[in-house]
């Protein structure tokens, strides 16, 4: 144990690739943070149809602006919407049979929206996982973190681990390495979303009320390698998203996030 345990942080510290957009830092929760859930009236799947039609083209716009070269399929969003009333309140990205970039969610968080600006945050944001490409990050995570612990157990083994407490070693290697960026990604998600959103014409800052709904909503007492950042956090970055898409627009752009290196 005294090996592979140094070597769990060496596998967080190794795993992925870095973050793509130049997602700001945030300091202790400010006011935009703190601020009270708004009030509303609950959306419906009427709702949902008229925010996904604005959507769409905004996400795949920009998701051929980052892709130029892509195939013809990988900007092509699929937008799905589970009635079945027993699903747990959700929104998730993921990939359909033929290729395309699939968003799910359930009717049951849609009951938790008040505006079709939180809608349109939410969809948004599951579209940026795909343009952002998380989930290849998240593969190649898991494969590097499966080779590095299990090799660093074999030989730790000194010729008598097991094939048995390797292959442990590598599914902690990959479950661990796989979590290590999911707080990163959950807020580029929310920054790249936030430029979507607005595209799309709805407002990023009030659509971010959402993650203070009991669905989405957690605190920074979470364990090390909770999925998500807590909910003011979240928050106050896409209020600062905001901002800097006000800019933009002041000087006449089309709002378009910032790379890693400061370039648009």
């Amino acid at each position: 144990m005294k090996t592979v345990i140094p070597a769990l942080g060496f596998v967080v510290a190794l795993a992925g690739c870095g973050t793509t957009y130049d997602v700001p830092g945030t300091g202790p929760a400010g006011t935009a943070a703190n601020a009270p859930v708004e009030a509303g009236s609950s959306r419906n799947r009427s709702h949902y149809a008229q925010v996904r039609q604005r959507i769409k083209p905004a996400a795949e716009a920009l998701c051929r602006e980052e892709a130029p070269n892509a195939s013809r399929t990988y900007c092509n969003f699929r937008f799905e919407y589970i009635t079945d009333p027993d699903a747990p309140p959700n929104a998730f990205q993921t990939l359909s049979d033929d290729g395309r970039p699939l968003v799910i969610m359930t009717d049951t968080l849609l009951q938790q929206m008040r505006s079709d600006d939180e809608i349109a945050m939410v969809l948004a944001h599951e579209a940026a996982h795909h343009i952002a490409t998380h989930i290849p990050k998240q593969q190649q995570n898991q494969v590097l973190g499966a080779i590095l612990l299990g090799g660093i157990t074999a030989v730790a083994g000194g010729g008598y681990a097991t094939q048995e407490n390797i292959e442990q070693a590598m599914n902690i290697g990959a479950s661990v390495a796989g979590r290590a960026y999911s707080q990163t990604y959950e807020l580029e998600a929310d920054w790249l979303g936030a430029f979507i959103a607005a595209r799309a014409g709805y407002d990023p800052e009030r659509g971010a009320q959402i993650f203070g709904r009991p669905a989405l909503a957690s605190s920074a007492g979470g364990t090390l390698l909770s999925t998500h950042p807590a909910s003011p956090q979240r928050r106050q970055l896409v209020a600062r998203a905001t901002d800097e898409i006000r800019r933009q627009q002041a000087a006449g752009l089309v709002p378009k996030p910032a790379y890693a290196d400061g370039i648009f």
